[in-house]
């Protein structure tokens, strides 16, 4: 059954996963080349629902079409989520910095075991390794970017779940940190900066997660 070009671009929308502003543009280049194809049946004489009827058919079908836009869908939201990971990780880690400045138990609390430093040294430094790998995924990703199928679809799903992985990991030790904090000096429980900061991480690691999520509900349809 032939279709106008609004009821094409709503199956063609509902077929699809992936972030919203590339999707919107995918979306709006498909439906402008429909226009133009409309555009030119009408001028050789057809009506209006006829032009647009003849546009989508010439253009393929919701089955035909959605694999190819998935795919560069999947692909895209890897990218991004790479280039997320490879410069969230490391202003949080500043930020963790920010959360002890002058804080009071710096100066009149008890000195923390070394298994806390240690922690703490980890936990600093993870940031930077998670901005190495999503930066060595990102120029793998460019590298692949004219291939076509599982290899593209396999690589853009492994940056999601790596992605769950890192931000589990991160946010583990974060929560951890925090509570050893709060423990060690019952001030941190009250500490502005903290306070801020442990809100400010989490929601970090939430768009992070979320952004993850995205990223392999796109490569599993691809």
């Amino acid at each position: 059954m032939r279709v106008t070009i609004d009821e094409f671009m709503r199956h063609l929308d509902g077929a699809l996963i992936g972030p919203g502003r590339l999707k919107q543009d995918m979306l709006t280049e498909a439906r402008h080349g429909l226009i133009d194809a409309a555009e030119g049946y009408r001028e050789a004489g057809l009506s209006e629902p006829e032009a647009e009827r003849h546009a989508v058919a010439e253009f393929g079908t919701v089955a035909e079409l959605a694999p190819a836009y998935q795919a560069e869908l999947a692909m895209g939201a890897a990218r991004r989520l790479a280039l997320r990971l490879a410069l969230v990780p490391v202003l949080l880690s500043q930020l963790a910095q920010l959360m002890w400045w002058r804080a009071p138990w710096t100066t009149s609390g008890p000195f923390p075991p070394d298994a806390y430093i240690f922690a703490s040294n980890v936990q600093d430094h993870l940031g930077y390794v998670v901005a190495l790998v999503a930066l060595s995924a990102y120029a793998l990703m460019m590298w692949s970017a004219r291939r076509r199928g599982p290899t593209r679809r396999g690589l853009a799903k492994a940056v999601g779940v790596g992605a769950f992985a890192l931000v589990a990991v991160n946010s583990l030790g974060g929560f951890v940190l925090y509570t050893w904090s709060v423990v060690l000096w019952d001030s941190a429980l009250t500490w502005p900066p903290m306070l801020l900061g442990g809100a400010a991480i989490m929601t970090a690691y939430w768009w992070l997660g979320r952004s993850a999520a995205t990223c392999v509900a796109a490569a599993r349809l691809a």
